[in-house]
């Protein structure tokens, strides 16, 4: 089971540093981990729309301080790392997209009521998929590998292989909902 510590270790591991029993304890190397590994996590949960990472959620109504251009206002939930569409009140096909504006915390439109698509911030590191860890881990490596090691090589190395890691994740998250033409034709005949 994937742990905050585990995934440091592995990052660590990567450029060739010793381990940490635990993210907290008083190391050089815990340190720089626990420095570095939530916005590491967070910017690359921000840089894609993962599947694993979607929610929906109806949101709350706050006073509306853009009156002059938009209907309502609501308040942005707090996991809500890139907020990715309002939803129609009705669905009648993904072309339907319903303006909206992500600022000062809050999310503006001209619906009421609203329920946002977002990609939320995942604190339990054991519920990201494993290739997603990886990616992670070698993410967090790059990061840290100057502080750590003050070598440009290690690093390119390490930004290299992230990178890598980081499409092979995104190409088996896109194929996680994956329909044929078969299957949507079953679909609609279904309706008929």
């Amino acid at each position: 089971m994937s742990s905050v510590t585990s995934l440091c270790n592995i990052a660590l591991s990567n450029i060739g540093k010793k381990l940490i029993a635990d993210i907290n304890e008083q190391s050089t190397e815990a340190k720089t981990c626990k420095l570095h590994f939530n916005i590491v996590r967070d910017t690359m949960l921000q840089s894609y729309e993962w599947e694993f990472a979607k929610t929906t959620l109806a949101l709350a109504a706050v006073a509306n301080t853009r009156e002059d251009r938009w209907e309502y206002a609501y308040a942005r939930p707090s996991n809500c790392l890139k907020p990715l569409r309002i939803l129609p009140e009705t669905f009648i096909s993904d072309d339907i997209e319903v303006p909206y504006a992500a600022t000062e915390g809050l999310i503006f439109c001209s619906q009421s009521p609203a329920t946002l698509e977002y990609i939320r911030r995942f604190e339990d590191p054991a519920r990201l998929p494993p290739l997603f860890q990886d990616a992670l881990s070698w993410a967090l490596a790059a990061k840290i590998a100057i502080p750590l090691t003050s070598d440009q090589s290690t690093r390119k190395d390490a930004y290299q292989i992230a990178a890598s890691t980081l499409d092979a994740a995104k190409v088996a998250d896109a194929n996680e909902n994956s329909f044929t033409w078969a299957e949507n034709s079953a679909l609609i005949d279904a309706r008929g």
